[in-house]
């Protein structure tokens, strides 16, 4: 029980009742003001975070993902103007024509393909061979020697094509009006096609057919999406017409059929966790090319079910929203349930949106809103606690006490001083002056030694900090710089080469037959194969400034300086001995041990180049090296 003194009373409006319901009352409106601070503050901080992280990795994907496609149409372009300009040499319809004798034969219903065995690779009578082409062929009337060579020249230049593309596109065609198409590709269709029955070939029915030959114009078409039974997947056919004659009509249309499925997997994962993606048409409907949940709807519409049609009624701001896109340029759309990020793949029809679901959000905002909330309880209980144990016991009394002394000093005319304070009683007023003054001190002292304590915490945070630093440009697999800072480093070097005058240089560095040496060895073998390759990469850094990284997979890049096109290729070309005579055994490869293939390009300083140009030589370098064997460094051309 509190003694209380004479004159004393303890009531309801005493200083300990009224200080706790007010700290109650305090304490409350404090955990529900901060409360609702930190729910808006955390959902405004997430929203920009993911905001900013959807239009960075969208942009990144709608440019990777425009890639393939501007190579089909550059192929398609290149075998159009093929077409026309040797079609148009003096003498060559009538060749083209004996040619077509030499290649195709007539069956009894009328219909041409491929003779025998050339499918195979057997070569015709003068050494050409055409292995992996085949045609079909059904005139409504017999052929002319302009139809024949039109035929003729589409089947040898599919065959160029298509063979140059060989591993990177599934199938490259030329189809003639007349109802006839070469292709190249692993099946042999004339084996497939029949021009009788229910499951004759009706060419004038495909898409591709009557939208390539119907347009006047020759810009590149993508058809519906459609589920292939032959293949067991999802496929879009890219068609580009040549230019039409004065009448309208077309002489060739060049195809390429697009296997979806791998295009499906890289979209199905962003690079931004919890988000999903979708990609549709950028048509008045959204046909839909890609969503999760909704394939198995898209492929018994055969490929025309679309969001309006499956009325997904939360996405129909992304179809307001198709308008106003910029090709390779993200756009954040807000919706009900998701933040979402769309844009227009460059080059095709199709809109890629990625969708964070707001859902995502709310754990890690009650997560601190329960904090905040557990906080202020605590400070409450503490606030009560010591309000009844401490103020109550030890200070509303002693208080009393020092009213009564502070009055009776008033009536002094004295300017109250330290003097004046009862630190000499012995009661407990004296006794609290006298802790007051000691306090004052500890205080002190505790605050200079927190003030310690916080530089040396300051410290050790600047220090983790630089870790993480660290730790998020650098691949955790072989230890190098990670794809994140090469791609700061690559702009930055670029500037600075440009405004110092020197020569950039540039190599992509891909790991030949790494799949299979994967596949043969294991996983465990294969990241050690890829940690050695890089430490002989940063062997060859030849600068302080040079930036060796994994670029993804088993590619890696070597950023740095040269004097010159020789010197730089003398690099490339060491670099490669160097991993060839680490001597890594690779029992699938034809060199029996790991190899490299370099892709290398050397800036040019021309104010109208970035740095993204000297990354696109650099990978058709690579690619050339790759298609002239592996192991070697090949020198982009400059253009």
């Amino acid at each position: 029980m509190v003694q209380t003194e004479p004159g004393f009373k303890s009531s309801k409006g005493s200083l300990t009742s009224r200080a706790l319901r007010l700290a109650v009352v305090r304490i409350g409106l404090v955990a529900l003001c901060a409360g609702a601070v930190s729910y808006y503050v955390n959902m405004y901080s997430l929203e920009t975070a993911a905001t900013t992280q959807l239009l960075l990795s969208t942009e990144q994907t709608l440019q990777r993902e425009a890639l393939p496609f501007d190579e089909i149409k550059d192929l398609q372009r290149n075998f159009l103007n093929e077409f026309k300009d040797t079609l148009a040499r003096p003498g060559m319809a009538a060749t083209l024509a004996q040619d077509f004798d030499r290649i195709f034969y007539r069956h009894e219903d009328g219909s041409y393909t491929q003779r025998p065995m050339l499918f195979e690779g057997e070569p015709l009578p003068d050494g050409r061979r055409f292995a992996g082409m085949s045609a079909t062929y059904a005139p409504d009337i017999p052929p002319n020697d302009d139809v024949k060579a039109r035929f003729a020249l589409s089947y040898i230049l599919s065959h160029k094509y298509g063979s140059s593309a060989q591993g990177r596109l599934f199938n490259f065609y030329g189809v003639v009006p007349e109802k006839g198409f070469p292709i190249y590709q692993q099946a042999d269709i004339a084996k497939v096609f029949t021009y009788s029955g229910p499951d004759a070939l009706k060419l004038e029915t495909y898409e591709f057919y009557e939208r390539g030959f119907a347009t006047p114009g020759n810009e590149t078409l993508f058809t519906r999406m459609y589920w292939d039974a032959s293949n067991n997947a999802w496929m879009t056919t890219i068609a580009t017409p040549d230019v039409a004659d004065a009448s309208g009509k077309h002489q060739i249309l060049a195809c390429v059929d697009v296997l979806l499925d791998e295009l499906m997997k890289r979209t199905a994962k962003p690079f931004v966790n919890g988000a999903y993606s979708t990609m549709f048409i950028a048509d008045e409907d959204g046909t839909l090319v890609y969503y999760p949940g909704q394939m198995d709807q898209v492929k018994s519409s055969e490929g025309k079910a679309s969001i309006r049609s499956l009325k997904l009624t939360g996405d129909y701001p992304l179809l307001e929203a198709v308008a106003s896109l910029t090709p390779g340029q993200a756009k954040v759309v807000q919706t009900r349930d998701d933040i979402v990020a769309m844009g227009i793949v460059p080059g095709t029809p199709w809109v890629l949106a990625v969708h964070f679901p707001r859902a995502q959000m709310i754990p890690a905002i009650f997560d601190n809103l329960l904090i905040v909330i557990a906080l202020g309880l605590l400070t409450l209980l503490v606030e009560i606690f010591i309000l009844r144990s401490i103020l109550q016991k030890q200070v509303a009394i002693p208080l009393f006490r020092l009213i009564q002394a502070t009055r009776s000093l008033g009536l002094s005319k004295e300017r109250l001083s330290r003097d004046t304070l009862p630190i000499r009683s012995a009661d407990e007023i004296g006794e609290l002056a006298r802790d007051f003054a000691k306090m004052a001190e500890r205080i002190q002292d505790a605050q200079e030694q927190l003030e310690l304590k916080v530089k040396d915490r300051t410290a050790a945070l600047e220090e983790a900090n630089r870790q993480l630093v660290v730790l998020s440009t650098t691949d955790g697999l072989t230890g190098i710089a990670n794809r994140r800072h090469f791609d700061e480093t690559l702009v930055n070097e670029w500037r600075r080469s440009v405004r110092a005058g020197t020569l950039l240089s540039l190599m992509l560095v891909d790991v030949d037959h790494f799949k299979k040496y994967n596949d043969h060895y294991g996983h465990q073998a294969g990241d050690d194969c890829l940690r050695s390759v890089a430490n002989a990469l940063k062997a060859h850094a030849q600068r302080a400034g040079d930036l060796v990284a994994r670029y993804g997979g088993e590619e890696f890049v070597l950023i740095t300086t040269t004097p010159n096109l020789d010197t730089a290729l003398q690099h490339a070309h060491a670099l490669g001995k160097s991993v060839e005579a680490m001597a890594l055994p690779h029992a699938l490869s034809p060199f029996g041990v790991v190899t490299v293939s370099i892709g290398l390009a050397v800036m040019v300083l021309m104010d109208e180049r970035t740095a993204q140009d000297l990354l696109k030589q650099a990978d058709q370098a690579l690619y050339k090296a790759k298609a002239q064997g592996r192991n070697q460094a090949v020198l982009a051309n400059i253009v």
